[in-house]
């Protein structure tokens, strides 16, 4: 299983959702670590460091998916 975190910057905000939610965008065209984006990590521990380091002050588990 796939886990994705999404860098939202503008609101200070990093999520994590699993492969198949329906948040997730079925094509991620770009993303910057300093803008922001859809990064995707091949396993949760892997991705939950990765929201450690974000550098955002709200880390949050999608209310949808529940990874």
């Amino acid at each position: 299983m796939v886990y994705w975190i999404h860098i939202a910057r503008a609101i200070d905000r990093v999520t994590l959702h699993r492969d198949r939610c329906s948040e997730v965008p079925s094509s991620v065209s770009s993303s910057d670590f300093w803008e922001g984006g859809w990064f995707d990590y091949p396993d949760k521990d892997r991705a939950l460091a990765a929201m450690e380091q974000a550098g955002t002050t709200d880390e949050r588990k999608c209310a949808l998916c529940k990874p």
